[in-house]
């Protein structure tokens, strides 16, 4: 509904050449960092920079996790502080076995967002949960993808925990297939032509977006395929299009942490002027967890949009106090103390 396929579809363009890509790969090289309560972006993040020579998981914890009730660090943070770190970063969704494959056989372990905990309700700690590791390997003959996964392990003698290919989408599909590529600047050239046509993020998009269209066609859609067509038609700034998406799912539900890691519905909202939604939101939100810095920055947005420039000043003092390294939220601020002063 509101978008159509058209030309694109995702088995037709986007392939990947995988003729010259072996057939079982572990790389090496990487530090097997484990993870505190709610690091797990840090520590995974520390365990692909380590393939650089630059993983320092106290250094990333200090600068992701500013605020200790932190409990989600934003992808595009961690590509953020990547890039500091002098590394080219990207972030790119639609992900697939193959992309994963295509990546690590070329050299270049890839960061993925996944559900840990899901559909086990009654206790908050085997519940829906984001949880982000880092892929180094695969085998074709055995069907499996070798991890570093700052919480269960890097797997015997630190050769890459497995996961079986089949059922994999399964738990990265609640993320949009996201991930996450590190490179030095002298490998671009190399990234570009192992990415192909998803080096373009618009393409990528586009590919995503056919993706969860492919998937309502089939009849394999829920509130997940709904989810990811508002996130990635709001990355394409189609606002009306991704918030009629995201309607839908908030009617069928989310799990209680989605709103955690991901935020696509706070931007198309605010794009399209419904500043109240966005506020119960997120205070919906922090009712449950006061830890979410981005809820206080949309709280902020909104009120500045609607003129009550004290409380929009007074959340993002908030947000930028549980997050220092915040730069959207930091220049909201400085947006609305100038319009203050002014007044």
């Amino acid at each position: 509904r509101g978008v159509d396929l058209g030309l694109f579809r995702p088995r037709e363009r986007g392939a990947l050449n995988l003729s010259g890509i072996p057939s079982t790969v572990r790389l090496e090289g990487l530090t097997g960092y484990y993870q505190d309560l709610n690091r797990c972006s840090a520590a995974a993040l520390s365990i692909q920079l380590s393939y650089f020579g630059l993983g320092d998981y106290s250094a990333a914890v200090r600068a992701l996790n500013t605020h200790e009730e932190d409990v989600a660090v934003r992808i595009e943070e961690m590509a953020r502080y990547s890039e500091e770190q002098g590394l080219g970063a990207i972030v790119r969704y639609g992900g697939t076995i193959d992309m994963l494959k295509a990546l690590v056989g070329s050299g270049f372990p890839v960061l993925v967002e996944n559900v840990y905990y899901d559909g086990i309700t009654g206790n908050p700690f085997r519940d829906f949960s984001g949880h982000n590791r880092v892929i180094m390997g695969y085998d074709d003959a055995l069907g499996e993808l070798y991890s570093f996964d700052p919480l269960l392990g890097h797997g015997p003698n630190n050769t890459g925990r497995p996961i079986p290919y089949d059922g994999y989408d399964a738990r990265w599909r609640p993320f949009n297939y996201d991930y996450l590529v590190l490179y030095r600047p002298e490998d671009e050239t190399l990234l570009q032509s192992v990415m192909g046509e998803h080096w373009d993020e618009t393409f990528n998009l586009e590919y995503s977006l056919a993706l969860s269209l492919a998937e309502i066609e089939e009849g394999r859609s829920d509130t997940f395929t709904l989810f990811n067509l508002g996130t990635t038609l709001t990355l394409l700034g189609r606002y009306e299009e991704a918030a009629d998406y995201f309607d839908q799912a908030l009617a069928l539900g989310l799990p209680t942490r989605m709103l955690w890691y991901q935020y696509g519905v706070f931007d198309a909202y605010y794009a399209l002027g419904r500043y109240d939604e966005m506020i119960t939101l997120a205070r919906n939100v922090i009712a449950s967890t006061p830890g979410v810095e981005e809820m206080y920055y949309y709280i902020g947005l909104a009120a500045e949009a609607t003129g009550d420039l004290n409380r929009a000043q007074a959340n993002l003092e908030v947000a930028t106090f549980r997050q220092r390294n915040y730069p959207e939220a930091l220049e909201a601020l400085v947006r609305v103390r100038s319009a203050l002063a002014g007044t």
